[in-house]
């Protein structure tokens, strides 16, 4: 039996995909006879939309450390500062009728870039801040419940804060192996467009990988980037991906049942601003459309999240805004039960060459559903992406790539057709990624 911990920021208290790694990890650990402790933050971060009321676990010691008091009063700090600037472009919308044009394009332009600069410089810091918080947090409690030693300390990402404890502990020699596991990149110049940040994130991989015995990438792209910019340490390198849970799909509700005579398209989660987008399949239904192929009241886009509008926009580029339905922000077991009821599950991500390897953890959600089809749309200018390579793997579906567009879109088109016409052979042999398997994958690294 070996004695784990587990650190990280994101955990049942917190409805995000990014809790879903940690619970399965800690399920399955003890599942198969460890004695698994989980360490998180009640810490309020800048990204959760919906907090929950976990509920303990029998056979898993969870301990939730209060939120530090430094970030209690940065939030509080906040508030007031979102309060004085609502109020002060009130105030400013009245003055700015009353300016003379010119005099409001020279005022705005030396204002708006000195603005700017300590805009970005305030909330630089305040990720970091939010960082050095957890840390001090998660190790004030590990100090407070005499924890102990452990065999293996496991600190996911994100966030740093998670890493920074895993390092404490192994440098104070609280357990014997300490794994960084990367759900996503910590260092990912695809979402840095300021050196400074990409330098500071640079530093913070190069300590992370410089303490870890291990580290464990969930794609090969993650790997492969910093393997690129430490190549003396690739031998710590260790791909295990994200899975599933056939429990969630057991669990989950099932009674949506969507207006039959449709086929119905069945997004949940995010599309960062417009960075995940459903152009290619939008294409595809506009030409059908306009070739007699199939109606457009025959399909609707079902959407769960927190982005309606930005599907609107979208859709809106191909006349099929009203395509749309908005089911709004729901929990995990409303967004599985969705997925149960669709004819097809979207999946968007991209692969590009500054930032390659994204396999969102939603793709093995969806394998979990088992019996709907994926149809993964990849912008970007890579092709063989990995999203790409395991649906095929897996037989679960389609993938349709930007890099790859004129004999995607062509097979996209006729995969399509045959599904609106009732025709689409299925099969789905995903069972690799159960977390059952990925677990004892990551217990024989151990």
């Amino acid at each position: 039996m070996k004695k784990i911990l587990i650190i990280t920021y994101y955990y049942k208290h917190k409805n995000a995909m990014a809790s879903v790694r940690a619970i399965k990890l800690a399920k399955f650990f003890a599942a198969q006879g460890h004695d698994v402790t989980v360490l998180t933050s009640n810490q309020i971060d800048t990204w959760t939309k919906d907090y929950l009321t976990p509920e303990p676990s029998s056979v898993i010691c969870e301990i939730y450390a209060p939120q530090h008091r430094r970030w209690t009063l940065i939030r509080k700090y906040l508030a007031h500062r979102k309060r004085a600037g609502e109020a002060r472009q009130a105030a400013q919308a009245v003055v700015q009728t009353q300016a003379a044009p010119a005099e409001q394009a020279a005022k705005k332009s030396l204002k708006a870039r000195l603005r700017s600069y300590l805009g970005w410089l305030f909330y630089f810091n305040l990720a970091k801040q939010e960082d050095i918080c957890m840390y001090k947090g998660l190790k004030a409690e590990f100090k407070r419940q005499k924890l102990g030693a452990f065999d293996t300390v496991i600190a996911t990402y994100p966030t740093y804060g998670a890493f920074l404890t895993g390092i404490w502990l192994k440098k104070r020699n609280y357990c014997n192996r300490f794994i960084a596991d990367f759900r996503d990149p910590l260092y990912n110049p695809g979402f840095r467009s300021v050196k400074a940040e990409a330098d500071y994130d640079k530093r913070c991989l190069a300590k992370v990988m410089k303490s870890a015995d291990k580290v464990v990438c969930v794609s090969e792209g993650i790997a492969e980037g910093i393997a690129e910019l430490h190549p003396k340490e690739k031998s710590k390198l260790f791909i295990i991906t994200n899975g599933f849970d056939s429990d969630d799909v057991k669990s989950s509700e099932s009674d949506v049942r969507f207006a039959e005579g449709k086929i119905h398209f069945v997004y949940t989660g995010t599309l960062y601003h417009g960075k995940r987008c459903v152009d290619m399949l939008a294409q595809v239904l506009e030409e059908l459309i306009k070739g007699g192929d199939i109606t457009r009241d025959s399909f609707a886009f079902e959407y769960a999240g927190p982005d309606f509008e930005e599907l609107l926009v979208q859709l809106s580029a191909y006349g099929l805004e009203n395509t749309a339905v908005n089911h709004g922000f729901v929990s995990r077991e409303q967004a599985i039960a969705l997925q149960k009821a669709a004819d097809a599950l979207l999946l968007l991500t991209w692969n590009e060459s500054n930032y390659r390897g994204v396999v969102p953890g939603k793709l093995y959600e969806y394998m979990a559903i088992g019996n709907v089809p994926i149809i993964a749309l990849v912008t970007g200018d890579v092709a063989q992406s990995e999203v790409a390579l395991k649906i095929k793997e897996t037989s679960s579906g389609i993938a349709c790539e930007q890099a790859n567009m004129a004999a995607d879109k062509a097979t996209l088109k006729q995969y399509l057709k045959q599904m609106f016409a009732g025709n689409n052979d299925f099969s789905n042999t995903a069972e690799k990624y159960n977390y059952q398997n990925i677990a004892k994958q990551y217990l024989e690294l151990m």
